[in-house]
């Protein structure tokens, strides 16, 4: 497990407000490993201390060094919030998580990519090849890409990546013949790294990740943390973070948002 307390010196905390959250105790706020946790950490901390200095709910980023690390605290209950879609499998239908929001934005979609000069141009033509995937508990980067290729008739050799940056490096390497991802993260991956790569694959949209509650967090303490949340949008002093993060912030977001998700997993037996 891996602790990751820096904070952004952009995001401007009052005197008294700051001496009053550092004698709480903060709550943790786990997030799926879809970066490194270096990246990560630069990604949200700024946002959860501007949680942290809107809600008066002290936050502190927590999550394991794997995917399956960071399930695994999820589901003994190391977390009083996390970012995650993992919790709508199975193996967590006995903690009543709460969904309180999620990032706001377009739909996002199993993308199944290429090098952008690769031969391949159709699922059928992956039959046999190496595929890398985040890891068996990914859900738009492994649920929904494998059950299109088992409706295809497409067997693949798979790989895994840790996670989707892990991935999108196997293909940018040349590793694998192709790699799964969510279509916001080859957005990004491919701008920050200067690399193009072929969609072969698009899925149908799902609900982005969610912001969730531990049923052990008081009421209010969530309806404080959800409200700055989703007010982040139309904050301007939040505008930053917000840019900093590639975010347009958050939006509401319920139980029944995520049917969907919960059935593509269970046809794969999660």
């Amino acid at each position: 497990m891996r602790l990751l307390t820096k904070l952004p010196v952009a995001v401007a905390v009052p005197l008294l407000l700051a001496t009053s959250l550092s004698a709480q105790q903060p709550l943790a706020f786990g997030v799926l490993n879809q970066q490194s946790p270096a990246l990560t950490a630069e990604r949200w901390n700024p946002i959860l201390a501007y949680v942290s200095a809107t809600s008066g709910v002290p936050l502190q980023l927590k999550m394991g060094r794997t995917v399956q690390e960071t399930d695994t605290m999820m589901g003994r209950g190391d977390f009083d919030f996390v970012f995650t879609n993992h919790n709508f499998q199975s193996d967590f239908d006995a903690v009543s998580f709460k969904v309180i929001a999620r990032w706001a934005g377009e739909s996002i979609r199993a993308v199944i990519a290429v090098p952008a000069d690769s031969p391949i141009r159709r699922l059928q033509e992956l039959d046999g090849k190496r595929v890398s995937f985040p890891s068996t508990d990914a859900f738009v980067a492994y649920a929904v890409p494998v059950v299109a290729l088992k409706r295809a008739g497409v067997r693949v050799e798979e790989v895994f990546g840790g996670n989707q940056e892990g991935t999108l490096a196997q293909v940018k390497a040349r590793r694998v013949e192709a790699g799964a991802v969510n279509s916001r993260f080859l957005t990004q991956y491919a701008e920050r790294e200067h690399v193009q790569f072929r969609e072969i694959y698009v899925s149908e949209g799902f609900p982005d990740l969610a912001v969730i509650a531990h049923p052990r967090v008081p009421a209010a303490t969530v309806e404080r943390v959800r409200r700055a949340l989703l007010g982040m949008s139309a904050d301007p002093t939040a505008a930053a973070v917000l840019t900093a993060a590639k975010s347009k912030g958050f939006e509401p977001a319920g139980e029944r948002d995520y049917d969907g998700v919960r059935r593509v997993y269970r046809l794969i037996g999660q």
